[in-house]
């Protein structure tokens, strides 16, 4: 169980990149296919809801929780984020009710081709980029190229003289 601290700064880290890369991890016959993702919403105990694509064949009742992965990424982001975790399919009409009344794009049609996930966090990894640190030689090694390749390039003139075959 994620505390507090945690679920903010996964709230707040998601937020800020908004879609993700889902992968259904479980060794089932029927695997819901890698799919990119927009988050709907992270709530208080670090769960993370979304819609997906229904799969055009028929899902047992056994397939309704799987192990998955999300992968957030951005580009210009100095971070990523790895989230592992279990995967439930929700069926409950109120559930899905309660997050559609928030989002006025979805129709009843479109609903009728997806489906809402719960992912239940059990590891997440932030991935920061370092920045890069040049050292003193280094930066008189660029300060010293700079300098030299700044030069303009200087015009020689060519004398041409006709060559004599034997």
């Amino acid at each position: 169980m994620l505390n507090d601290i945690q679920v903010g700064f996964l709230r707040d880290r998601i937020q800020e990149i908004g879609s993700a890369l889902f992968s259904n991890t479980g060794n089932t016959a029927f695997k819901l296919p890698t799919s990119i993702i927009n988050v709907l919403r992270v709530d208080a105990e670090g769960n993370i809801w979304f819609f997906l694509h229904s799969p055009e064949w028929f899902m047992d009742e056994t397939d309704k929780e799987f192990p998955a992965k999300l992968d957030f990424y951005r580009k210009g982001k100095p971070f990523y984020l790895q989230v592992l975790g279990q995967a439930l399919i929700i069926t409950d009409e109120q559930q899905i009710n309660e997050l559609t009344a928030q989002i006025p794009e979805l129709t009843a049609h479109s609903l009728n081709h997806m489906m809402l996930i719960k992912v239940r966090v059990e590891h997440a990894s932030c991935f920061e980029q370092r920045e890069r640190t040049v050292g003193t030689i280094q930066s008189w090694w660029h300060a010293i190229c700079k300098y030299v390749l700044q030069q303009k390039p200087s015009y020689r003139p060519y004398k041409m003289r006709p060559i004599v075959l034997a």
